[in-house]
C-alpha cells in the first residue's frame, strides 16, 4: 500500500472522529431551536425587549463614535497643536 493512501485514510478517520462532537452539538441546537419554535408566541415580549436593548446599545455606540470623530486627534474638543507633546500615563 502506498504511503499517500495510508495518510489519506488516517486523515479521513481523524476528520470523521472530530466531526462526531460537532454533529452532536448541531443536533442538540436543532432540537433546542425546534422546541423554542413550538412555543414562540410566549417569547415574543422577551424578543421585543432584547431588540429594544440592542437598538439602544447600537445607538449609544454610534453616538459615541460620531462624537469621537468630531473631536481632534488627541481626543480634545478643540484642534490640537502639532508642537504640543502629550504626557503618557
Amino acid at each position: 500500500m502506498r504511503s499517500w493512501k495510508v495518510m489519506l485514510g488516517l486523515g479521513a478517520a481523524c476528520a470523521a472522529c472530530c466531526a462526531i462532537p460537532l454533529l452532536a452539538a448541531a443536533g442538540g441546537l436543532a432540537a433546542l431551536a425546534s422546541a423554542l419554535w413550538a412555543c414562540a408566541d410566549e417569547f415574543i415580549p422577551a424578543a421585543v425587549v432584547l431588540g429594544v436593548i440592542a437598538a439602544g446599545l447600537a445607538g449609544v455606540w454610534w453616538w459615541r463614535k460620531r462624537k469621537a470623530t468630531r473631536a481632534g486627534p488627541c481626543g480634545c474638543a478643540t484642534s490640537c497643536s502639532t508642537g504640543v507633546e502629550h504626557a503618557k500615563t
